[in-house]
């Protein structure tokens, strides 16, 4: 069996000498609470006691401590058991076990998994309160992307299979990346003076080294020829780090980074993207240096194609309705 990817570990802001083997569960009540007060995703594993996979999956994948120090961090993880007969408050309504015929199921596992009662079943509650339920036994290397998936609200913005497989062709090593563009990146001194003498467009990609959904980007999306092909012909390409160390001068302004903490984020992320900083962005400016738009969160090539063609063409100055271009766009891809 091929060991997990060091992803997990490369993301966590812990030391893996401080790392816990365990999984410190909450009962279901208790995340929500926790959720309203410092939002994260829940992660429910929904199992029963004559379950074998979920047995295995307790020995094996929540026992690994790349998994284990992961959902500790980014998740309030529960442990519900979908034959259990506590009574449990959610949302204004009290769900109970009927105790009805063999093997009776508690209504809020027949509520959460959408009334497939398969088990294992991972049950993924984001911030906005939706639901996902995930069925099946998962090993960490199959986990693995799910988790991130959640974590970094990828959900929000891209299809799970696309992003899958965009995450085994960055990190797994057996794989064969088809994606061969390249970005003529320069740091954003050049991209300044640059554009004096050949005015164009700047793309800042604000990334980071623990924030895996960058890491993905950088090699897939980015990647792609018809994407990198339309960023160097229309914008000098910025990347950013966004716990960059150095002072920033940017006309009469200087930034710098405070380091109040680690992993602490660049002023000049934070007058960017303030209150909404999430990794990776990206960050539109016109050829005077205004902003013109801040697009946050992972973005597929398919996705990015749209937003690269939009700005490039100025269409944002015209007037142009992002509805209509969008029903009306014809992908290169």
């Amino acid at each position: 069996m091929k060991k997990i990817f060091l992803t997990l570990t490369l993301i966590l802001f812990v030391q893996l000498i401080f790392a816990q083997t365990t999984i410190n569960w909450l009962d279901f009540e208790t995340a929500i609470e926790m959720q309203k007060e410092n939002p994260k995703t829940i992660i429910i594993d929904m199992y029963t006691d004559w379950c074998g996979w979920c047995k295995k999956m307790d020995a094996e994948t929540f026992q690994n401590p790349h998994i284990a120090n992961y959902i500790n961090t980014f998740f309030y993880p529960v442990k519900f058991n979908a034959e259990g007969f506590d009574s449990i408050n959610y949302k204004g309504k009290v769900y109970v076990n009927p105790n009805v015929g063999r093997r009776s199921t508690h209504q809020l596992a027949q509520e959460l998994m959408g009334g497939r009662m398969s088990y294992p079943t991972m049950v993924y509650i984001d911030f906005e309160e939706q639901v996902f339920p995930v069925p099946g036994y998962m090993n960490p290397q199959n986990l693995e992307p799910l988790l991130i998936y959640f974590a970094e609200r990828i959900n929000k913005l891209a299809n799970f299979v696309d992003f899958q497989r965009e995450f085994k062709e960055t990190f797994d090593p057996d794989s064969t990346a088809k994606n061969t563009g390249d970005i003529n990146w320069v740091d954003l001194e050049q991209a300044l003076e640059l554009r004096l003498t050949k005015p164009k467009k700047i793309l800042l990609f604000v990334n980071s080294d623990f924030n895996n959904s960058s890491k993905v980007m950088l090699a897939s999306s980015l990647r792609h020829p018809v994407i990198s092909n339309l960023i160097n012909e229309n914008f000098y390409p910025v990347k950013f780090n966004f716990n960059h160390q150095d002072t920033v001068q940017v006309y009469e302004n200087t930034f710098i980074n405070e380091q109040l903490q680690p992993n602490y984020p660049h002023q000049f992320i934070i007058a960017l993207l303030q209150p909404d900083i999430r990794l990776p962005s990206i960050v539109f400016f016109g050829e005077d240096f205004s902003l013109i738009f801040a697009l946050r969160g992972y973005q597929s090539a398919q996705q990015l194609e749209r937003f690269l063609e939009f700005f490039s063409k100025d269409l944002h100055k015209t007037g142009e309705d992002w509805t209509k271009f969008n029903e009306n766009f014809k992908s290169k891809l």
